[in-house]
């Protein structure tokens, strides 16, 4: 009996159960509460490695880095104090536009609490992917350098346009940008001298060696590279010019060989020393000139290219140009910048050379000895149809008229690809340098968000 009543007392006394309470507690509460101190660690360390690894693969993603991937990576995590104790993995791939880097880090980190139920360590990952694209560019710049140029007050349009343009040339070719962009310089007055070089080579047949421009056909400003064997030899000739005297103000219709058409240059100093070099010349033949540039961005003409980067007339880097309308890795733009309105075509009756056709040499008026081929009114028509085959095709086509009146303002408003991209350059309003600004400015956007 007295050792059963003193085993129901052992079990019945309560005392010090608080404290066996709290010691078998004690283990699961320290787990918990350290615990949550190791996550936070855990988690502060991979904010901090993310935020370094997203730094670390932008820098090795770009284009212009040359250092590599692991030592440019390593640098931006370095300010980390586990950047020891960091494993980086990486894969990527390149090509002349493209480049992709991802990186993988990883980082054990020793915990403090969580040994107890058997986790030393909790490991610490990060990871991101970055590409940058490069956009090639390929622009045609077409300058009016009609005989209407030299006026406009003191400097006259040309000397005004020359630095514009050259300022176009300077934010356009950079260090950085000129490896993928390519201008073509197509100067024009009455028609557009291709050179004489390039003419023979096209097989357009020569009735004369004073200058190298060739007729189009009404058909031809809606399509794409011409049959040029099929075509003729614009004469030599002048309307407005014969006796001119006036310095930089040349006498033909046709521009001669020194203002000839640039093919797909990314030389800015050669560029600009062309564009200070230009002379003013008889005629405005802007539809002319919009169907050369044009053809310069046009993918058939791609043959044609290759044919001038073999002998040297265009960049070896470029002879796959002009890229198809469809390559999303390249970006085309037409320039276009005039000072009057779309003129007549004029022609000889007589395919006779030289040949000046004015009063002061025919005792009549010039029309005694020329015809109009082109009305001003079809010529804008043929215009239209290269600027809606520009847009048509994926072609940005930027305007800038430059002291024009009402009906050239509407010609070039409507061959822009919006009237946001016409300029409109007026003694009164934008200068021709903030004009030509704008537009490099606005084609630099372009390739950053398209």
């Amino acid at each position: 009996m007295f050792f059963r009543r003193a085993i129901r007392r052992f079990f019945a006394d309560d005392r010090g159960n608080v404290a066996i309470i709290c010691a078998v507690a004690f283990l699961p509460i320290l787990v918990i509460a350290g615990g949550a101190t190791d996550i936070a660690r855990h988690e502060a360390y991979r904010v901090q490695l993310q935020d370094g690894v997203d730094r670390a693969v932008l820098a090795a993603a770009s284009l212009t880095q040359t250092r590599p991937i692991e030592e440019t990576a390593r640098d931006y995590l370095s300010t980390l104090s586990f950047s020891d104790d960091i494993e980086l993995t990486f894969t990527h791939s390149q090509t002349p536009t493209l480049r992709e880097v991802r990186l993988v880090a990883a980082y054990e980190m020793e915990t403090a609490f969580l040994p107890l139920i058997g986790i030393n360590s909790i490991t610490v990952g990060a990871s991101a992917k970055a590409v940058e694209r490069r956009k090639n560019i390929e622009i045609s710049l077409i300058l009016d350098i009609s005989g209407s140029m030299r006026e406009g007050g003191t400097p006259n349009r040309l000397a005004r346009m020359k630095p514009a343009a050259n300022g176009f040339i300077d934010a356009i070719l950079t260090s950085t940008t000129a490896a993928y962009t390519s201008v073509s310089l197509v100067p024009y007055a009455g028609s557009v001298n291709p050179g004489a070089v390039v003419m023979d080579a096209m097989g357009v047949p020569r009735q004369h060696s004073y200058s190298s421009c060739m007729e189009f056909v009404n058909t031809d400003y809606a399509i794409g590279l011409v049959p040029f064997a099929q075509r003729t030899q614009v004469p030599h000739f002048t309307y407005n010019h014969q006796g001119v005297s006036y310095p930089g103000l040349e006498w033909s219709w046709c521009p001669l060989e020194a203002t000839s058409i640039t093919y797909l240059s990314n030389d800015a100093a050669a560029l600009k020393t062309r564009i200070t070099n230009l002379k003013m010349h008889d005629g405005t033949g802007t539809a002319i000139a919009m169907k050369w540039g044009m053809m310069l961005l046009e993918p058939t003409a791609q043959p044609l290219v290759a044919q001038g980067a073999a002998n040297g007339y265009v960049p070896a880097a470029f002879a796959n140009r002009p890229a198809a309308f469809s390559d999303t890795n390249t970006l085309k733009f037409i320039v276009l910048m005039t000072d009057g309105n779309v003129s007549d075509q004029y022609r000889p009756k007589q395919y006779a050379y030289p040949r000046a056709c004015n009063a002061a040499t025919n005792g009549s008026s010039s029309s005694a000895c020329t015809t109009i081929v082109q009305t001003a009114g079809d010529a804008v028509t043929r215009m239209y149809a290269v600027c809606d085959r520009a847009k048509a095709n994926g072609v940005t086509v930027f305007t800038i008229g430059f002291d024009l009146g009402s009906s050239g303002r509407t010609q070039m408003r409507n061959c822009a690809s919006s009237a946001s991209h016409y300029y409109d350059v007026s003694s009164t309003g934008i200068d021709i340098a903030t004009a030509f600004q704008s537009i490099a400015s606005a084609i630099q956007k372009i390739k950053l968000t398209e």
